[in-house]
């Protein structure tokens, strides 16, 4: 049995009248104490609760951090279970404070982690996941090279200013975006959050920094757009084929991956006869159960089954690289890329024909609906938008 008491000391105030915050770790009735580094008036403590009064900001942030402090304490105690260790309350607190611990250093600890997620690629995580991470590493590793001159630093060293000075280097040295940036940080983040449930830091850096991800209007074909592409003639047979595989997540749905390893058991008729594709999202293992409809059927009948395989799906690199000269090709100003095409399908060739959020949700293989009205909103705004312009000239008319 754990428990956790917080309660504060009257008899050993400092000089400003608080009194010093404390935690009782106990297991199996042998307990360890100490100080969390926090200190309160005696008459805003409230024993009965192990809180402070809910009546000013200091008080709320002191309760906030003792919640914190609780959930890192958990946290340790189940990290000791997992490894079979022995369970007690020198043990937690040693944890906590890092007594237990030699130094660790933050890029070692990533590859550890990167290892880990290797062996359960096919089980857990997707090979992709794997990729970025090792991204991450290598971005990071870069980023201490050039600013620190060392390939590694204790973890111990890594504050809000070292990774301010990562996120500025991320924007200007690789020049990526805003999200790009914020996603680097966030696979940063979870290194430096399961340091801290192993004791090698106190609290995570990382949750001191305001990271916001700005919305990005999410490029769609619109009928005209998608008939344009359909009925073009490319004398390039890599540019067909790519804009044949655009085209058909264009009309299922699939993401890049999904098409990728598109199989033949992936297809079932029904008791009418009608063709279905039955598959479970490489992302998120949710069954998609997608209607196949006659201009992606057609485009199944153009190309031999390879080892299983129904569509000759190049890498998602070179179908991103084709598409930009695709679009070149037949005059359309949008952004192609394999994930235009998913919201093609959910906007025009869905929710534009009426079909219901739930049913689109559920050929997406959405988690849930909310995800799904992020693309009736974009249909909306895009509806907006032209409605518009149509005013604007109605006006020009009077």
């Amino acid at each position: 049995m754990v428990s956790f008491l917080y309660f504060i000391k009257r008899k050993k105030l400092h000089k400003d009248g608080t009194a010093p915050i404390f935690v009782r770790i106990t297991v199996n009735k042998a307990f360890t104490e100490f100080s969390i580094g926090q200190s309160i008036l005696p008459q805003q403590w409230i024993a009965a609760k192990g809180r402070t009064r809910n009546n000013t900001l200091v008080n709320k942030q002191i309760s906030s951090f003792i919640d914190q402090l609780e959930y890192q304490l958990r946290e340790i105690e189940i990290q000791i279970q997992r490894e079979n260790k022995p369970l007690s309350s020198k043990e937690i607190s040693k944890r906590y404070k890092g007594e237990d611990k030699t130094a660790a250093y933050i890029v070692s600890l990533y590859n550890e982690h990167n290892d880990r997620l290797k062996e359960l690629v096919g089980n857990s995580f997707s090979i992709e996941t794997y990729k970025r991470h090792c991204t991450s590493v290598k971005l990071f590793l870069e980023f201490i090279e050039v600013t620190y001159k060392t390939k590694d630093i204790l973890v111990t060293e890594v504050d809000v200013n070292m990774l301010e000075k990562y996120k500025h280097y991320l924007m200007t040295v690789r020049h990526n975006n805003n999200n790009t940036t914020v996603k680097y940080l966030k696979n940063l983040g979870k290194i430096l959050h399961q340091a801290q449930i192993e004791g090698y830091i106190q609290s995570s850096p990382l949750e001191k920094m305001t990271l916001r991800v700005n919305s990005v209007e999410k490029d769609f074909l619109t009928l005209e757009e998608l008939t344009a592409l359909e009925s073009h003639k490319f004398e390039i047979t890599r540019l067909d084929q790519v804009r044949n595989i655009f085209v058909f997540c264009s009309y299922t749905g699939l993401a890049y991956v999904d098409v990728f390893n598109l199989r033949e058991e992936h297809l079932i008729n029904d008791n009418q006869g009608k063709t279905w594709i039955r598959k479970e999202r490489h992302k998120t293992n949710n069954m998609c159960n997608i209607p196949l409809l006659n201009p992606a059927e057609q485009i199944l009948r153009k190309y031999p089954v390879v080892k299983g395989k129904l569509l000759p799906v190049l890498s998602n690199q070179k179908m991103n690289a084709y598409l930009k000269e695709i679009a070149d090709i037949v005059g359309i100003k949008k952004e192609l890329t394999t994930h235009c095409a998913r919201h093609t399908f959910a906007t025009t060739v869905t929710l534009a024909n009426r079909v219901s959020m739930e049913s689109v949700s559920k050929m997406l293989g959405h988690s849930s609906l909310r995800m799904t009205q992020q693309y009736a909103k974009i249909l909306n705004e895009s509806l907006a938008k032209e409605m518009a312009n149509v005013d604007i000239l109605l006006k020009g008319v009077d």
